[in-house]
């Protein structure tokens, strides 16, 4: 069964992967890489625990703990035990096949795999139909154009924009890629005047990128967003494209929709090698 694309409770869910972002960045020495690891590690004792208690689980002080949720872009040490309260709520119901699914793959497992594919495939050819290489070509414009180029994702889609940032820079483009969440609003300050922006979000949830607009055209950057939720709309948002497809109904995680954004950029990088390639 599949859906069109939702708008999910992804702010809740990144704090996860932000976590993991420090495991993977930092050095074991690195007192955020400790609190980071202690957190993942101790993940159903968190939300129930002082800071005192978290602080003595890291060998630190409560004020580093404190500057640590901060860095997250948590208010306080109150505010990172929700998040991540309410991120265990919805990874306990994170993969939630309706009963007829179910029970056919508990006869064939096999019927997984034709599952995941087909609904892969489904939502692949739907973007492919309504794709155009009009919106291609302009987007390359875009990119070609600004002087800078800052891409922002959250959680796959991070991923997706450093694999692009990697695919343009081969093709002497550099584009910046924030990686972190708390790094996202701390290097805002790199944004200037007429910069574009690219934000990259298959579900696009309006607290979340209301707030991260608003920041972003404070800096008079020109923002472009891409996304696969058609109803978002912000005035300050400078251009939309929405890209068509399908998102499980039975995971709590982007699958599809991942799959959908990584092809839409590759054709746009493709794209762009062919019209601006220096190499040539």
């Amino acid at each position: 069964m599949r859906m069109k694309t939702e708008v999910r409770d992804y702010n809740e869910v990144d704090i996860l992967y932000t976590l993991m972002t420090y495991i993977n960045v930092s050095g074991v020495e690195d007192m955020h890489y400790v609190i980071a690891h202690t957190v993942l590690t101790n993940l159903e004792r968190i939300p129930s625990i002082s800071i005192n208690d978290l602080a003595d689980l890291c060998f630190t002080s409560p004020a580093t703990i404190s500057r640590f949720c901060k860095d997250v872009n948590c208010k306080n040490f109150a505010s990172f035990k929700k998040e991540l309260a309410i991120a265990l709520k919805i990874a306990s119901d994170e993969i939630h096949l309706e009963k007829k699914s179910l029970q056919a793959i508990n006869e064939d497992p096999q019927e997984l795999i034709s599952k995941i594919y087909q609904d892969t495939k489904l939502s692949l050819l739907e973007g492919e139909q309504n794709v155009k290489i009009e919106d291609v070509d302009r987007i390359c414009q875009y990119i070609h154009d600004a002087k800078n180029v800052h891409m922002m994702g959250y959680q796959f889609s991070k991923i997706v924009c450093t694999d692009f940032q990697l695919k343009m820079l081969k093709l002497k483009k550099f584009v910046y890629a924030f990686v972190n969440r708390g790094g996202e609003i701390q290097k805002l300050d790199t944004i200037k005047e007429d910069d574009l922006v690219i934000i990259v979000t298959v579900g696009a949830r309006e607290e979340l990128m209301d707030a991260l607009v608003k920041k972003i055209k404070e800096r008079n950057a020109r923002i472009l967003m891409l996304t696969m939720n058609h109803s978002y709309k912000n005035p300050n948002v400078d251009c939309y494209y929405y890209l068509d497809g399908y998102e499980s109904d039975y995971t709590q995680s982007s699958i599809m929709g991942s799959i959908d954004m990584m092809s839409f950029l590759n054709c746009i990088y493709v794209r762009y090698g062919l019209l601006y390639d220096n190499n040539k």
